[in-house]
């Protein structure tokens, strides 16, 4: 049956509903509201590091009764992963293959490669992390041998639609759930502020946080939940494969009533539908969520943000007042019972505290359920301390999650799981990685390469003797530099950089651009996102293509698939911690590598700017200050601190290492910050700035 189904020419059939399994309970719900497919993750290697996840025993189970019933699974291997950590990732694919899931969920490229090699059966999909967004990124894929992709929730239906029709690979489209600020694989932020990597699933939700600006303290950057409902029959006529529902840190209620009102969608005739919508539309207002929105489905860039409504996910109960150790009374909104998820907002920007409802008082009489409208006591958390005031929230129903914990699905899951021996397996060489490393780098020998917002100072960054100067591809910036063209001398060593969103009239844009500078002599690009190598590579065939810090590369695996994907070289990931580079210092890479040194990169890369945001910084609730620019279609966030990873300057560098990248980009004064840097690099020493995740680690 499975192999039917994956052999079998879908794009004329009805979308799947996809549904997300972050637990036993959760899958279940799924699995009995008519999912098509679920999507899951493991303990490790997943981008939702904090659901609650499948061991591998469970996950065996998970898939042999899921297919006993008719359902796709879907296993998500969509974390980045260090080059330590390529051998377990091994081991632990190797173990799940042998399940026979119906696809592998993939952001990294090392993987990919993995993936194709040593479990060729096993279809690949793109996880949304890759950030394509463009016909170029999907034929990319395709030809890294992706059979799906999950496009990006940022994009707009009528986007979706000019791909739909000449993608060479199927379409996943998030339908439901919450929304990122960030455009989907550009966060830097959580990374930035605790080394909690968003791309390897350890996201803190920075966008979810109060912020200040020009007086005022909000959440500017949190989104209103996806509620897709009304462009099911458009993007069901645009055959596209599989609607999605975020969720996988959301409980079985949720997801079992999310799955439905999609099924139903699909079944709903027409001229039916705007009643059904009606009907199904005041039926999620009682689903645990945020509030909903099209999102970006409805091709307006200014979603509702949410500081004036609430920031927790769940169904509204009411607001909490303290009444002793442990207690508060609340006159609820929503009907209780004991057992359910809650989560205890303070105040605009908390995601609330979890509990479990384990008493509940109605006129002094212990009761096991109130409705709606009744006054009741709570017991809430540690008996000795009094609970704040705040918004509570339901965010899942213990009594249902039990219900489905002793179904016989989960029964079977379960009794299968006992069954379950992990395969022995046998690391490869190549993913066990060398041993040595080569010795330290002196810090006075650094070729540089400057990244400037144009060529207003070149003759002065000369005079700095870098190996590359590299300037965005934009008409102003060609322009200016054929105008200098006789000041110049003789150096002729520019890189010209593409942004990492790259949407409408902007690609044309730059392909007139570029196809000049490429007729007139210019060899050396630099790519944000895999979509931009055929974009590249259809101009001129000999074209120098380096890859900048937003393809993650964390792994030498990764490296390699760049290279064969005619990359002359890459720069390792701004999140890389120590262990990262010493790993890499040893590995083995088939082109040129380059290590991010200083700069303020964008921390947020985001398709729109918040519209209650006024001019001047943004502060977090810890004094952090940030300032906001733009970058070509992007919106971006940065530091008010530079970047300075000074202790590159004195580690071992990875065979092929060509230099380091000092971005002087959005600098006020860019002479004067090369000025300091070249001293600081000259001198040996460090220089005020983070050092990103070098010193504490990445996780």
């Amino acid at each position: 049956m499975r192999t039917a189904r994956r052999g079998a020419d879908t794009r004329a059939a009805r979308p799947e509903v996809l549904a997300p399994a972050g637990g036993p309970a959760s899958w279940a719900a799924a699995v009995q509201a008519g999912a098509d497919a679920v999507y899951a993750g493991l303990d490790r290697f997943s981008a939702r590091t904090y659901a609650e996840n499948f061991s591998l025993s469970e996950l065996s189970g998970m898939v042999s009764e899921s297919h006993r019933l008719g359902v796709r699974v879907y296993l998500a291997f969509n974390s980045l992963i260090k080059d330590s950590e390529l051998a377990d990732a091994f081991k632990v694919m190797c173990a799940a293959a042998e399940m026979g899931p119906d696809a592998f969920i993939i952001q990294d490229l090392g993987l990919v490669g993995m993936a194709r090699r040593h479990f060729p059966q096993i279809p690949l999909h793109a996880s949304t992390l890759t950030a394509v967004h463009t016909l170029d990124g999907l034929e990319a894929l395709a030809g890294l041998g992706f059979s799906r992709a999950v496009l990006p929730r940022e994009l707009a239906a009528a986007e979706i639609a000019a791909l739909a029709p000449r993608s060479p690979l199927d379409l996943e489209v998030f339908v439901h759930g919450s929304l990122c600020f960030c455009f989907s694989g550009l966060c830097l932020m959580s990374s930035f502020l605790g080394g909690r990597s968003a791309l390897r699933g350890g996201c803190t939700q920075p966008c979810r946080r109060v912020y200040q600006n020009a007086g005022r303290q909000k959440t500017f950057f949190s989104l209103s939940d996806l509620n897709g409902l009304a462009y099911v029959p458009q993007l069901a006529k645009m055959s596209v494969r599989a609607l999605k529902i975020e969720g996988r840190m959301k409980g079985p209620d949720y997801v079992g009533q999310v799955v439905r009102a999609y099924r139903k969608a699909l079944e709903t005739d027409e001229a039916d539908y705007p009643a059904f919508l009606e009907e199904t539309m005041e039926l999620f207002s009682r689903v645990p969520g945020r509030a909903g929105s099209a999102g970006f489905l409805a091709g307006n860039p200014f979603l509702p943000e949410l500081w004036d409504s609430q920031n927790a996910s769940g169904l509204q109960v009411g607001r909490l007042a303290p009444a002793g150790p442990g207690l508060g009374t609340v006159t609820l909104k929503a009907p209780l019972k004991l057992k359910d998820r809650l989560r205890l907002a303070a105040g605009p920007g908390d995601e609330g505290t979890p509990h479990k409802l384990r008493l509940m008082w109605l006129d002094g009489e212990p009761v096991t359920s109130a409705e709606a409208g009744a006054t009741v006591t709570l017991a809430l958390g540690d008996a000795r301390d009094v609970p704040p005031a705040g918004q509570l929230y339901k965010s899942g129903s213990g009594s249902l999650e039990k219900e489905l914990l002793a179904s016989e699905p989960v029964k079977r899951l379960k009794s299968l799981a006992r069954q379950y021996q992990p395969p022995q397996t046998k690391i490869p060489p190549r993913l066990a990685g060398p041993k040595n490393s080569p010795p330290a780098g002196s810090g006075k020998t650094q070729p540089l390469w400057l990244w400037l917002d144009g060529p207003a100072n070149l003759l002065e960054m000369i005079r700095f003797r870098p190996r590359k100067i590299i300037l965005p591809l934009t008409p102003e910036n060609v322009k200016d530099l054929a105008r200098q063209k006789k000041t110049l001398g003789s150096f002729t060593d520019f890189v010209w950089s593409l942004p990492p969103l790259f949407l409408g009239r902007s690609q044309e844009k730059a392909r007139r651009e570029a196809a000049r500078l490429a007729e007139a002599g210019h060899r050396d690009f630099m790519i944000a996102n895999i979509g931009q190598i055929a974009f590249l590579n259809r101009l001129k065939p000999d074209l120098r293509i380096w890859a900048d810090h937003h393809l993650g590369i964390l792994n030498h695996l990764a490296g390699h698939a760049l290279h064969d994907m005619g990359l002359s070289g890459v720069t390792l990931s701004l999140e890389s911690d120590q262990e990262v580079v010493q790993k890499l210092s040893a590995a083995s890479f088939s082109g040129g590598v380059l290590l991010y040194l200083y700069g303020r990169p964008a921390l947020f890369t985001a398709r729109f700017r918040p519209p209650s945001l006024r001019r001047g910084p943004v502060v977090s609730q810890r004094g952090e200050k940030f300032w906001t620019a733009e970058d070509g279609d992007a919106f971006i966030l940065q530091s008010e601190h530079r970047v300075y990873v000074s202790p590159l300057l004195k580690a071992p560098k990875p065979r092929g290492f060509v230099g380091m990248i000092v971005d002087l980009r959005r600098e006020p004064n860019p002479a004067e910050a090369a000025r300091r840097v070249r001293k600081a690099i000259d001198q040996g020493r460090g220089s005020p700035g983070l050092a990103f995740n070098f010193k504490r680690g990445l996780q």
